[in-house]
This record gives structure tokens, C-alpha cells and sequence, in this order.
């Protein structure tokens, strides 16, 4: 009516039922490296930038700051470093994100996962170890006491007296 341009967005991509090729949320910028489909890498990956597999990499792949996005195509043999991993193919190998690691409905992972958050998709599969106790280098060094005495009470640690959520003590 008013001669208005519709522009698809993630969220129309997934009324529609379609995934968007790449969650642009998590991604630094829209320049990420590609590794196309007929393309084998066999040695160590050290970048601080964004890296999509399409094909296979064998070795090691060390982002820094960077997002690996393994598509359903790809197919990674290498222990991963990473802010952000998010797998759709197969990984065979230990992965490790300062920020978090998402495997979704087709990705396959066989390997020790570490992360602050963790995401398996329903449909997914998953072998090996999980380790969400590891530093968030985005999370405040002095956290609130709250939150401290919280963690300590339910993991049945800490002093002689716990503080509840209203502030008050409990003797232990």
C-alpha cells in the first residue's frame, strides 16, 4: 500500500520452518572464512576471526575471538578453541568456548565439551564429557554475595551460616 520493502529477517526464516545458513547473533562480522565443501585441511587452524566449515579439517583449529560454525556438510577432526562453537555437521574432538558451545538437531559431537553455556538440541547426538565450571572471561571477577551463598548452599559447601535469597542467615 505504501510501497514498503520487505526484508526477510531471521525470524521470518524461522516461521517459514528454514534456518538461517548462520546465526548472525553470535557472529562477529559477516566476513567469516569460508572452508568450501571439496576442501580437506590437515594441520593446525590459528586465526582471530570467524570461520565457517563446509569441507573437513584435521588437526586443530585455535579462534581466539572467533565463532566456528560447522555446517551440516562439514566435518571437523580436531580439538577446538573458540568464543563461540556452534556445530550442525560432525565434530570429532575436544571443543573448548569462552562464551558457549551449541550442538543442533544434525550435529554429531564425539569429545570432552567445555563452555560457560552449553546448548544440546532435542535430536542431537553427544559423546563424551561436559564442563560447564570453567571462567567467563565476560562475567565480573567479584560477583554478588548473594549469588555466592546461593551456589554454596546448594552445593552444600561453604560456612557455618548460609544467607538466603531475603538476606537473612540460616545456621547450617
Amino acid at each position: 500500500m505504501f510501497n514498503k520493502t520487505h526484508r526477510k529477517t531471521a525470524s521470518d526464516e524461522s516461521a517459514s520452518g528454514k534456518q538461517p545458513a548462520t546465526p548472525a547473533c553470535t557472529m562477529r562480522n559477516q566476513d567469516a572464512t569460508p572452508v568450501g565443501p571439496s576442501v580437506h585441511i590437515n594441520g593446525h587452524i590459528h586465526a582471530n576471526e570467524d570461520l565457517i566449515v563446509h569441507g573437513h579439517v584435521e588437526g586443530s583449529i585455535h579462534l581466539g575471538d572467533g565463532l566456528l560454525i560447522v555446517t551440516r556438510e562439514g566435518r571437523v577432526d580436531a580439538d577446538v578453541t573458540a568464543r563461540v562453537i556452534n556445530v550442525e555437521g560432525r565434530v570429532d574432538g575436544n571443543l573448548h568456548a569462552t562464551e558457549q558451545i551449541i550442538v543442533r538437531r544434525s550435529g554429531r559431537v564425539h569429545g570432552s565439551i567445555s563452555a560457560p553455556r552449553i546448548a544440546l538440541d532435542f535430536g542431537c547426538s553427544f559423546s563424551g564429557a561436559i564442563d560447564t565450571d570453567v571462567p567467563n572471561k565476560a562475567a565480573p571477577a567479584a560477583g554478588n554475595d548473594r549469588i555466592a551463598d546461593f551456589k554454596a548452599a546448594i552445593s552444600g559447601t561453604g560456612g557455618a551460616s548460609v544467607k538466603s535469597a531475603m538476606g537473612k542467615s540460616s545456621a547450617r
